[in-house]
């Protein structure tokens, strides 16, 4: 569950007054979620894109084989893993998940 912080916490996060995070969210700049009691809280999804935060993932390739005279299979692992079609499949199956 993605975390939500309180109006004030938010506010400063941002380095803006709660009067500001509140025209905000009326004006549907920012996503804010209503509590039960009708607080509302700032997703911290919603924090990092007005901060322009973006989470970066890495791509990371994993090469074995079992023993020492199998190195021209491993030397052909690590030249497919390295491939930039591989790696490009890859960065675009993880954006649509």
């Amino acid at each position: 569950m993605e975390k939500l912080y309180s109006m004030k916490v938010a506010s400063e996060m941002l380095g803006v007054d709660i009067r500001t995070v509140q025209r905000w969210d009326k004006e549907g700049k920012i996503h804010c979620v209503r509590t039960v009691g009708g607080k509302r809280r700032v997703p911290e999804s919603e924090i990092k894109r007005i901060l322009g935060l973006h989470e970066e993932r890495k791509i990371v390739g994993y090469a074995r084989v079992s023993s020492n005279t199998q190195r021209d299979d491993l030397e052909r692992q690590i030249e497919a893993i390295n491939h930039k079609e591989v790696v490009e499949n890859t960065r675009r199956l993880l954006q649509d998940s």
